[in-house]
């Protein structure tokens, strides 16, 4: 996966997205082998450090672009409910969508084709532990592709759907504070868009009464949202305390970004995320994903968890 030129980032959209895996070595063999995107990162769970979390993108890890997986041994499958994502859509160059179905068809990956209510075709499938996923035929030209032979190379998040009960004050969080407008609504579904670049669009389906899911194998845990830098995080925050008397945690730094997590009135887990310092803040850009990387705190513990965690190449 190419990366992506910067006049397709503007500091507003997704961030990224964690999703929970058990099995880590068939994780990554899906995301890079298979999606062909690049393990940007190889690190661990920060509050769980005997556990891998990875980080898949575009060649640098370009905020909009990027799926992150928490490796949690032995956990138990996920069970998909209101309050939740319930698709991540990637976006692919147009008429790339025959190639995908017989690529993944060859990886004994099932899929089909479907349409959104809005009306695109997306190839539907799911990963190893059954988080759900499309690939979207983009209009936009990948500059990149065009100069590599792969043109057909993932071009980076096109859009998340969250399942709710119904319209509240989430709505206007994303247009107010998080840089969404909303754009349409067909059928149940409606459409918010910050930019027509990777990570721009998100969807809310409205579902009615329904229960919740539980967080484990297969489910996202949340969705990260963008902010330039920590001042514009906190005005961001300011706005979300002020205006709507959102609980935020404090801002935890993860090495390669500064997040601030709340649970937005829809019960969806958000972040707000910072597109810096980035993923090449501690490894060369050549070299991204290759080694086991620890934050400070947990360095003098590396031969420690070197042992526990499961070998991956």
């Amino acid at each position: 996966m190419a990366e992506l030129d910067g006049s397709c980032r503007p500091a507003r959209g997704l961030h990224h997205i964690t999703t929970v895996v058990g099995d880590v070595q068939r994780t990554a063999d899906f995301y890079a082998h298979i999606l062909g995107l690049k393990r940007v990162k190889k690190t661990v769970c920060y509050d769980d450090p005997g556990s891998y979390h990875l980080y898949f993108g575009d060649n640098v890890g370009s905020p909009g672009t990027v799926i992150s997986t928490l490796a949690w041994r032995c956990v138990a499958k996920g069970m998909v409910g209101v309050g939740e994502v319930v698709q991540t859509a990637f976006r692919v160059p147009a008429g790339s969508s025959a190639w995908w179905s017989e690529r993944l068809k060859a990886a004994n990956v099932a899929c089909r084709l479907d349409h959104s209510v809005f009306g695109e075709a997306m190839l539907c499938f799911v990963d190893p532990d059954g988080t759900a996923l499309a690939l979207v035929e983009s209009k936009r030209i990948h500059r990149e592709a065009e100069r590599s032979e792969d043109l057909q190379a993932v071009m980076g998040l096109n859009e998340v759907t969250l399942n709710v009960r119904r319209e509240d004050a989430t709505v206007d969080i994303l247009q107010d504070v998080l840089g969404f407008k909303r754009v349409s609504k067909a059928e149940d579904s409606i459409r918010f868009v910050a930019h027509d670049g990777p990570g721009g669009t998100l969807t809310l389906r409205t579902v009615g009464a329904s229960s919740r899911g539980r967080l484990g194998g297969g489910t996202i845990r949340h969705v990260a949202f963008r902010a330039a830098d920590t001042e514009d995080q906190s005005g961001m925050i300011q706005k979300l305390q002020r205006m709507y008397g959102i609980a935020v945690t404090e801002p935890i730094e993860r090495t390669y970004l500064t997040a601030v997590g709340f649970r937005a009135p829809c019960g969806v887990l958000f972040e707000i995320a910072t597109d810096g310092p980035g993923f090449a803040v501690d490894e060369a850009r050549d070299r991204l994903g290759e080694g086991l990387k620890l934050p400070g705190f947990l360095e003098q513990r590396r031969p420690e968890l070197q042992s526990i965690l499961p070998p991956l190449n």
